[in-house]
């Protein structure tokens, strides 16, 4: 069977979580059960419930001569029935790589009841080997099976030579209807785990088409909005640099000069572009992408990096991408301009409304009211227009000694 996406992880939350430490696994996040593990969990079932059946079949028996051939029937349910519900237990494991090994049971069930007859208590441990063969097989081997296993129950009836009158409905016809029946439960099982397994696969193949998307439509509006123009800039001045070498030297120099400044502006622009997409990770929760971003700042700047989670938090991809590129923006200037000791990176949710704030305890500074930086400095700017994006708002509070706040507010279901 192929791989069942139970769905997608959600965002990690709990306490404050230092920068040194693991985030911890969602409690909510779903498991990833692929089609042998979800096989292997029934069958263990269907041997739990022989196991269980044979207590009550042999408790039924109390009071009566257990023959040897009775008590080797015991003995071989019982072991198979541990084996399939051991803890270490690899049965369930090989039936799954090797399905021969259920009509091995088919004939075990046969044996069992032609040792102790059709009216045994011990037929009731029989019932889980067509479950076993409706999950295990397909239709047409599932059907063959069942006629083989109700096929032989009759014969055996009928060897007895004991009439209808003498053995009643139940044992007669009911357990072979009863056979019938949970072959069939087994097969729609099968069947409906299956549609399930298609619809999961189909559902992250859009999942992932989407997402690549998303990522094409981030990378040309980065490049668009910060790579191309500069790139721009630096033709421009290209194109004229030949004219100002023939007529004024002096100014070409200093035109070549721009032009180095502006060549590893564009590179450092491309790293930026690059880096903030390699740290955005949609198929993560956004708590993980951003503990993992502030424990490589504190081992980057020897400066201890906090991040709380006040709630289960997570926005759409494009939100996300611009929620990551502004806390990484706000850590690099706390790295470059605050001198802090600590920085803490908090999520939190009001309402709609996604908060992040990032806060530091450094030398801070006195920010203009257009909420620009200091002249030559466009991270600020940056951030705001991000913020805009996303559909939200970024306000800074600062003060000379009195530390940075950046709060970013975006709306949890995308923006506007």
């Amino acid at each position: 069977m192929a791989p069942s996406l139970l769905g997608p992880p959600a965002a990690a939350a709990g306490p404050s979580l230092p920068a040194g430490a693991a985030l911890p696994a969602d409690a909510g996040a779903r498991r990833v059960i692929d089609g042998e593990d979800f096989t292997r969990q029934v069958i263990a079932t269907a041997f739990l419930v022989r196991l269980l059946s044979l207590v009550a079949a042999v408790f039924g028996l109390v009071g009566q001569v257990l023959t040897p051939g009775v008590l080797v029937v015991i003995g071989l349910l019982g072991a198979t029935s541990y084996l399939g519900v051991a803890r270490r237990g690899r049965l369930p494991a090989v039936v799954v790589r090797h399905p021969a090994l259920a009509m091995v049971d088919v004939l075990l069930v046969l044996l069992v009841v032609h040792v102790v007859g059709v009216d045994s208590p011990l037929v009731l441990a029989t019932f889980s080997t067509a479950l076993l063969v409706g999950v295990v097989f397909p239709v047409p081997v599932a059907a063959v099976l069942t006629v083989v296993l109700v096929g032989g129950y009759t014969g055996v009836w009928q060897a007895t030579g004991v009439p209808y009158a003498g053995l009643g409905f139940s044992v007669a016809f009911g357990t072979p209807i009863l056979y019938v029946c949970l072959v069939g439960v087994g097969a729609a099982v099968r069947a409906v785990h299956a549609e399930q397994v298609e619809a999961m696969r189909a559902l992250a193949t859009s999942h992932a088409l989407r997402t690549g998307a998303e990522e094409r439509a981030r990378l040309a509006r980065e490049m668009h909005d910060s790579l191309a123009k500069t790139l721009h800039g630096i033709a421009l001045s290209a194109s004229a640099l030949p004219v100002w070498v023939a007529r004024d030297p002096e100014r070409a120099a200093a035109s070549a000069g721009r032009l180095a400044d502006d060549a590893a502006r564009a590179a450092a622009q491309a790293r930026a572009i690059l880096d903030r997409m390699r740290a955005d990770q949609p198929d993560r929760p956004l708590a993980q992408v951003l503990g993992e971003r502030c424990r490589a700042y504190a081992v980057e700047h020897g400066t201890p990096c906090e991040l709380t989670c006040e709630a289960v938090v997570d926005v759409p991809a494009d939100v996300r991408y611009e929620v990551v590129a502004v806390v990484e923006e706000a850590l690099r200037n706390a790295a470059a301009h605050a001198d802090a000791s600590s920085v803490r990176v908090r999520l939190s949710t009001q309402g709609e409304l996604l908060q992040v704030l990032v806060s530091d305890n450094g030398r801070g500074f006195a920010p203009r009211p257009d909420g620009s930086g200091p002249r030559g400095h466009y991270g600020l700017r940056g951030m705001h227009e991000r913020a805009e994006l996303a559909g939200g708002d970024l306000q800074v509070t600062s003060a000379p000694g009195a530390g940075t706040v950046v709060a970013l507010r975006v709306p949890r279901g995308g923006s506007s």
